[in-house]
Parts: structure tokens; sequence; C-alpha cells
């Protein structure tokens, strides 16, 4: 087989498939729902523009991201399985095998994740044969491949590449090399990788892995530098000062002052002591307390991180210096540092609250705020002075007053979080949303709901809301330490109604788990279900029915039994009042479920003479055929008729199942569970005919 070669769309259309590409990578990236599949869409749309330039420069990006590589590599080979690679026009994505030559560096890559073990191993073949940088994490991928054969081709070629070219191969091959090496077969990458570093000559290599913006690749890289010795200082300082990863300039920080210990390099510790991050401060001091300078670390008894003030603690303990001394002195001066006001609080006792409580006036909001955690910290800060700090003009300072109090919310004044949450301002209304102290969690949930509107509280109300309404789901073995709520009639309609006001705000899961927990049988929750599935945190209460059916495609099947569903269901769910008329129908649901509800179906074929029908069933083409079929499985049903079982004015009581969640068992077979409340149960055709109008079969209705 030799596949066809790829149009060429022009100049224009390649720079918009490039730009398509790279905008769906950063939402694959941001780990999108959905995004992975239009990331495969993406790139076989790049690929079909035949423009090898843009193709390696997609791959140059994909090589920066590991982790949407080893995503990649296994959703191409599902997309194959599941035969939905409709649009991608690569060599075997039709075909069971791939022919032996690419000439396209994207169908080389997805050759690499083919099902075909065969595919594979010929596309490694391929890559070691020629080549390139931007291919080297498809073949690192294949080193731990399932199939020996291909494993195994995949591995010589690595380790040769590595070794005869590692200048050039080594910077590819490392962000997959480090991050497969958490699958299964993962190690062997990774262990080459190392061996190419460690016997390359000099320091470039572990410069330029040091240089790279993924923090994984430097952190190797660093370890192994400190290992082998190789980094010279000014490479570790310049790490320990400037690199983004707080573990990197942890351990550049360590070495270089370490190396500078022995060296008696003095001057290089004080610049470290001088860095902006506390981690590096913190190890350079400590290198000058062995280098016999202690008492110039005892100048830090203020510095703002707690870890360099319990250095300079040490320090000034061996120099003879008093500490708590220090920090009384200073915090009595027209400006403390806030540095101080910690020491204080870290040495102090509850007797030295006299010399914090004036603070709590000063005109400075930082230290008001420290002043007041200092008096937290002694458990010496009075209530009557903290409460008005609820309402201080910095955020800062009515956190700390809130976290102050809420061990103390019974000496509050009553009504204080309700006025609090009525203050325009933000950093007000959350202060009172923490102090809320309902201890009824039904109440506590009729009081959140209506805060879900807030859009600064929206994200924690709904985390609480979610929290309580666990409970409205008691499951044995969940291990979730939630108590059931134990809710009356009235109380369940109360929170219904208040979760019907609260509803276009509450995140839809959370909105599903209290639909679920106070009526499962309601339209909302069942619509819910249609969309969403089940939330995983609940069960059916209702009796369970399993349907089964065979189809071509049951999971095509599965879809359009929700896409129906979805449809009637937002307006049985919907006000009263606003169901569609018949004559609106039509536009509002599915096209072929409309033309499968058919109101006037031929005449049955047995009602026809024998050999008059046999005639006639010669002469259909095969599309009248099916047409014809479709029609005689839903002869009995019109479309209004259908609808009526979803109309509170219709026939709606009529219905007793709900619908609950869809799937798939095999590649031919599917299945539907509802909820009933009893046996027999209503509306069990309506169902039955909604499975043969999407496309099921032999179906098996309980």
């Amino acid at each position: 087989m030799t596949s066809s070669s790829p149009t060429h769309p022009g100049p224009r259309a390649a720079a918009t498939a490039l730009e398509h590409f790279q905008a769906v990578l950063s939402a694959t990236s941001e780990v999108k729902e959905g995004a992975i599949d239009d990331l495969v869409d993406a790139l076989t749309c790049l690929d079909a523009t035949g423009d090898t330039a843009d193709a390696t420069a997609a791959l140059r990006m994909l090589g920066e991201r590991p982790g949407v590589v080893l995503r990649l590599d296994g959703q191409v080979r599902w997309s194959q399985l599941r035969g939905e690679w409709s649009r991608s026009g690569h060599p075997g994505a039709t075909a069971p095998h791939a022919p032996p030559e690419y000439d396209r560096p994207l169908a080389l890559a997805f050759a690499c994740s083919h099902h075909d073990g065969r595919v594979r191993e010929r596309a490694v073949r391929r890559i070691v044969e020629r080549p390139s940088p931007e291919l080297m994490p498809y073949l690192v991928l294949r080193t731990g491949d399932w199939v020996r054969q291909v494993r195994e081709r995949a591995r010589a070629g690595l380790t040769d590449l590595l070794q005869r070219d590692p200048a050039r191969y080594v910077p590819a091959t490392a962000p997959t090399a480090l991050l497969a090496d958490r699958r299964r077969r993962g190690d062997f990458a990774r262990r080459q990788f190392l061996a190419a570093l460690l016997s390359a000559p000099g320091a470039a290599l572990l410069e330029g892995l040091l240089a790279s913006p993924l923090r994984e690749q430097r952190r190797f890289a660093l370890e192994v530098a400190g290992a082998a010795g190789r980094l010279p200082l000014r490479a570790l300082v310049a790490l320990a000062e400037g690199d983004t990863d707080v573990r990197v300039r942890a351990r550049a920080a360590e070495a270089a002052a370490r190396e500078a210990v022995w060296t008696d390099r003095t001057d290089l510790l004080r610049r470290l002591a001088a860095a902006r991050h506390r981690e590096v401060r913190a190890t350079a001091l400590t290198g000058l307390i062995r280098a016999g300078h202690a008492e110039e670390v005892t100048g830090a008894l203020d510095d703002p991180a707690g870890l360099v003030r319990a250095v300079a603690r040490d320090a000034a303990r061996r120099t003879g210096a008093e500490p708590l001394a220090h920090y009384r002195a200073a915090v009595q001066g027209p400006q403390p540092p806030t540095g101080a006001l910690d020491g204080l609080a870290e040495t102090g006792s509850d007797a030295d609250a006299p010399l914090l409580l004036p603070l709590l006036d000063h005109p400075q909001a930082p230290i008001r705020a420290h002043a007041l955690r200092a008096l937290r910290i002694l458990d010496a800060a009075p209530t009557d002075r903290v409460v008005p700090l609820l309402r201080d003009p910095s955020a800062k300072v009515i956190r700390q007053a809130v976290t102050t109090l809420r061990p103390h919310s019974a000496k509050l004044p009553p009504g204080l979080a309700a006025s609090l949450l009525t203050d325009r301002r933000a950093a007000v209304r959350r202060a009172g949303y923490r102090l809320l102290s309902e201890p009824d969690p039904v109440a506590r949930l009729r009081t959140l709901l209506p805060l879900a509107a807030d859009p600064r509280l929206s994200s924690r109300v709904a985390a609480d809301i979610t929290a309580l309404a666990h409970g409205l789901h008691p499951r044995p073995g969940r291990g979730r330490g939630v108590a059931p709520l134990d809710t009356t009639a009235e109380q369940r309609a109360d929170l219904l109604a208040r979760t019907e006001v609260s509803a276009a705000v509450l995140p839809h899961r959370t909105r599903q788990l209290l639909y679920e927990g106070l009526d499962p049988t309601s339209w909302t929750a069942e619509l819910l279900r249609a969309r969403h599935g089940p939330h995983p945190d609940t069960a059916n209460p209702l009796l369970e029915l399993r349907a089964t059916y065979t189809s071509q495609d049951p999971l095509a099947t599965a879809e359009l039994i929700r896409e129906v569903l979805c449809a009637v269901l937002v307006h049985a769910a919907a006000p009263a009042g606003e169901w569609p008329t018949e004559d609106e129908w039509p536009a509002l649901l599915p096209e072929w479920f409309v033309q499968r509800c058919a109101p006037e179906p031929p005449p049955p074929p047995e009602r026809m003479d024998p050999a008059t029908w046999l005639a006639r069933w010669r002469g259909l083409t095969r599309h009248q055929r099916q047409t014809e079929a479709i029609a005689n499985a839903t002869a009995d049903w019109r479309l209004a008729d259908w609808l009526d079982l979803f109309d509170l004015e219709g026939l709606a009581d009529s219905r007793s199942w709900r619908f609950w969640d869809v799937g798939t068992t095999t590649t031919t077979t599917g299945w539907v569970r509802v909820g009933v409340d009893g046996h027999p149960y209503g509306g069990r055709r309506a169902l039955l005919w909604l499975i043969e109008a999407a496309g099921g079969y032999d179906i098996d209705l309980p």
C-alpha cells in the first residue's frame, strides 16, 4: 500500500495550521478537557499542509512539553484502535501496516505510537537511520515499548546516537527521558542519558541543561554536576541567586557555600547572605558561622525569614549575645522591623504583650499585621482589641484578625459574621464568611447557598457546599468522614428551592450533588446525569435496571441517547408554562431523531402479499432498505406521543423510569442504566424505542 501525497494549501493556510496548533498545544499543557483530542486533529491538519519546516517546529515545541508527548502517545494509539481517525490521512491510520518509508516527520512521529508493533518497529528503524533531534522523544518512548523487538531496536538506536553525538541528541532526549522514567521499563532511557552526560567532556552539556526552562531537567543536571564536581563556583552562585526553582537554588547555594568555606571565599559567602531568597541567605549565614564569622551573622536577627532568624540566633548565642533582649529593644522603636516582631513572638512570652499592644494602632499596615500575629502566637491577643481590626483598611490585617478570633467564636458579639457579610469590601465579607459558626449542618447549608452568588466567595462557598452535600449521600466504605444529614421533607424542599435560586452560579458537579441528594427523580437531576453522567459520589436510590443492546458503534449510540435526552430534559426542567409547542419541537431536537419519528411509516411488510413484498424489497437500494427497517422499528411512535411522556401537563406521570447512565461493554455492545420506582414500570416501550432509534438492536430490557 502506498499513501497519497498530501495537498499543499499554500503558505497562508500552512501558517494558520501552525498557529492553530500552537493555540491547541497551550490548552493541552493546561490539561483542559478534550484538548488532547484537539491536539491530534491539529497535528494531522498541520501534517496535511506538507510544510516540513512547520512540522519540525511543531515537533520541537512538543519536545519541550514531555507530559504532552506522553499523553499524545496514548491518545494516538487509542484513536486508532477506536477507528476515530477520520480526518487523519496518515499512513497506517486506515490500514493495518504503514509503508516502509516516511518522508513527513509528523507521520513518522505518529507511526511511533501506532497500535501495530510492526509499524512502530519500522518507524524506529527509520528514525535511527535518519535521526533528527525533534524525533528523539518518540525514540525514547519506544525504549520502554511492551514489544521486545521494538524495545530492543529503540534501545540500540538511542545508545548509539547518544554516544555518537551527545551535544546534539542529549538536550533533545533529556525532557522525555526524565519523565518516561516513571513508566514501566522507562528507566533505560534515563540511564543512557546519565551515561552520556558523565562521559561527555567538560561542563558545556551540563550548563546547557541547567539553562532549560524545565525544572526537572535543571534538578537532574545539578545533581549530576554535584556528584561529578564539574560546575565552576560562578555557575553555582548564578543558580543560587537567579534560578526560579527553590530546590535548585537550595542545592546550588549549599554546594557554593561548601566550596567557599573550603577555599576561604568569605566575600562570596557575604554576597550570598544578601540574596533575596531566604534559603540561600540561611545557607550562606551557616557558612559564615563555620568560617568563624559568627559576629557578622547576628546582624540578621531581624530578617523577615524565620529560618534566617533561627540561624542568626544561634550565632548570637555563640557570641554571648541575648536575642530576646535585642527583640524587646527593637519593637519599642518608632519603626520596628517586622522581623523583630516575629522574632519576639518566637522567643518571648505573654509578658511581652504590653510591648506589642500599642502597635495595633500603628499607621503602617505591615506592622499592625505582624504585631497581631505575634500576640496570637503568644496567646495574648485581647478579643475587644481585635474585633475592630476586622474592618481594617488592610486586607492583611483583616486576615490576621480572623485567624486570631476563630478559636474564640463563642466570645464574639452576636450577629458579627452576618454584619460583616453585608460589607461592600470583599476582604471584610471573606472575614465574615470565615467567622460563620453555625453548628447545625443543615442550617449551615441553608446559609451558604445564597452566598454562592458572591463572586469573591463563590469558589470557597462551593467547596463548603460540596462537603456538606456529601452528607446527603451516606455511602458506607467511602471513608470521607462526613456525617449524614438528617433532614425532614420540609427542610429538603427548602434546600431544593434555595438550590434552584443559586443553581446558575454553582459548579455543575456541586449542583448535581445537591439535586441527587435532595430529589434524584427531579427533571434537573436527570438532565445533569444526561449531560455529565452520574456524580461519582452518589448511588442510585431507586430500583436500578440495566438494558443491554448491540450496535455497530455502541459508543455513538450512547452519545445519541444522551443527545436526545438533553434536548428534551432541558425544557422539562424549565419553569412551568415554557414547554414548546408541537410545531417548535422539530427545530429543538436532533434532525436524525425527528426523521426517525416519521408520523406515517410505510405499511408493515407482513400485510403485503409475500411475492409482491419480495419483488418490491429486491428493487430497493441498500440505503432504502436501511431506512425502511428503521421506519418499521419506529412505526408505533409519533414524535408528539414520545414527547408527551416528558410533558408535565401531558403523560409525564406515567413515565416512571429515570435516566441514570449509558456506556459500552465491548466494541459491539452497550448498556443503559435507569432507576424505577417499582416493577412493572411505566414508559418501558418509550425507553426501548429510544435505544432502537439511536442504532441499538437485540435489546434486553427488563
